[in-house]
């Protein structure tokens, strides 16, 4: 009898142990997730730091905490994730009474993009492992991952020529009312540009130089359509890699520069549109943007996106320059247009090298030719 007693009470205890257990494991247990770096390029390592906090006497022998993100960010600790379109990451703690468990796992980024961890899973088992309980806890953290920018030989010079032709626009659009100095006559420059004052005291001929009409503002147009059903995911990504760099360079040199596209933002849906201005913190909003730019929701003409922004860009005199694939006339049309109207543009065509360029230079419209090697 007494063992049977016994007994009894031991299968009580049990039960009302995993029951306990049951209802208060999770209570003031806590995971939360941060990225160290806000942004970084790709290419590049980050961190992830997990901290586990448990504010109670009862602790956990066992707790399995995970997580899902993108499978563009890559753990070292491939042991302890599973690979699919995403990553699932877990991690197997053994938590103590009123303990706090850090951990920074690292990770490289493999790919241009926004990535987002939105919640966190925690599972454990009963107090004998026996059972299952889940729990989840919701975190709010993010990184952007920015385009890695084009460099080397072939991008300086597609600098220095781009440089060349916004200098020859400005020299068009000069403004005869404003005064920026003087300097030695040059054949071809007009007879009423000569400073007929100066070139009696310097006893040589000097002629009036004047400021440009506009501040020199540059709008990088991105387009990212495929007009077949092939997709040209990497024509367009070395589109989006020019796009940085050149921003970088102009924005450098105090230019104002904006970038619009075709592309759309992987969380508003919306296409891509950072409105030209100069300043430190225009790079950081043209890179979000690029970063966030979805390939995979399909984006308009690009003929169409130039046809609604044309007002704009004919307004501010900006100097236009188009990053693509696509050769078809609507698009072609819509450029000389807009070259036309603004003394000049660039059809940056960004091909593979069997690729022809069917564009061809126009007075008002500089061609470019960018060779993109597979793979």
């Amino acid at each position: 009898m007494t063992i049977l007693l016994v007994l009894l009470g031991a299968v009580l205890i049990q039960y009302l142990a995993g029951v306990y257990y049951k209802k208060n494991w999770d209570r003031q247990l806590r995971m939360t997730l941060h990225f160290e770096e806000t942004a970084v390029t790709e290419g590049e390592e980050g961190t992830l730091t997990e901290i586990i906090e448990n504010r109670k006497w009862l602790f956990l022998p066992m707790l399995q905490a995970g997580f899902m993100v993108n499978r563009n960010l890559s753990f070292s600790e491939e042991e302890n994730a599973s690979v699919s379109d995403n990553t699932y990451k877990r991690d197997i703690f053994s938590v103590m009474s009123w303990q706090r468990i850090i951990r920074q796992v690292p990770f490289s980024a493999l790919k241009r993009g926004y990535y987002e961890i939105t919640q966190t899973e925690l599972f454990t088992k009963g107090p004998l492992m026996s059972g299952e309980l889940y729990s989840t806890c919701p975190v709010s953290t993010y990184l952007y991952v920015y385009p890695k920018k084009e460099s080397g030989q072939n991008f300086a010079e597609l600098f220095q020529k781009l440089s060349g032709v916004l200098e020859e626009r400005k020299r068009l659009l000069e403004d005869p009312f404003t005064f920026r100095g003087i300097r030695e006559y040059a054949p071809g420059d007009p007879m009423n540009r000569i400073n007929w004052k100066a070139s009696a005291r310097t006893g040589t001929y000097m002629v009036n130089m004047q400021d440009s009409t506009t501040a020199g503002k540059v709008w990088l147009l991105l387009d990212v359509e495929d007009e077949t059903i092939w997709k040209y995911e990497e024509l367009h990504e070395t589109g989006i890699r020019i796009a940085a760099a050149l921003a970088e360079e102009f924005l450098g040199r105090g230019i104002e520069t904006g970038v619009t596209s075709n592309g759309r933002d992987c969380v508003s849906g919306e296409e891509i549109c950072v409105p030209a201005r100069a300043g430190k913190g225009q790079s950081t909003r043209i890179l979000q943007s690029l970063s966030r730019m979805d390939l995979n929701k399909a984006p308009g003409k690009f003929s169409q996106c130039l046809a609604a922004r044309k007002n704009g860009l004919l307004s501010e005199e900006a100097f236009c320059i188009l990053i693509t694939r696509n050769q078809y006339e609507e698009l072609v049309l819509a450029m000389e247009e807009l070259g036309r109207k603004n003394q000049g543009c660039v059809f940056l065509a960004a091909l593979y090298p069997e690729m022809e360029l069917k564009v061809r230079n126009s007075r008002t419209m500089q061609v470019i030719r960018w060779e993109v090697k597979k793979g």
